[in-house]
């Protein structure tokens, strides 16, 4: 092998210990990410759970509301 072919060689070899450290860094970032989704799926997902409990109080609390003027409206003019 000429010596330009063992440079061009060395050089390969370099370069692609760089890509595969990249590589590694990359997959290793995609991970962390993928933590984080799952985090913040699980966080979103129990915002819905809270609102949708708080949206069917807010409702009963409501109607009662309704209920409670209706029977005011009863005893205030008899009816």
């Amino acid at each position: 092998m000429s010596e330009n072919n063992t440079k061009d060689l060395e050089l390969l070899k370099e370069k692609i210990s760089r890509l595969m450290a990249a590589l590694a860094e990359v997959n290793f970032e995609c991970q962390r990410l993928e933590i984080i989704n799952s985090n913040l799926d699980f966080q979103l997902k129990e915002a819905n759970r809270e609102l949708n409990q708080n949206i069917a109080v807010l409702q009963a609390l409501e109607e009662e509301n309704e209920e409670l003027k209706k029977k005011l409206r009863e005893y205030k003019y008899g009816i």
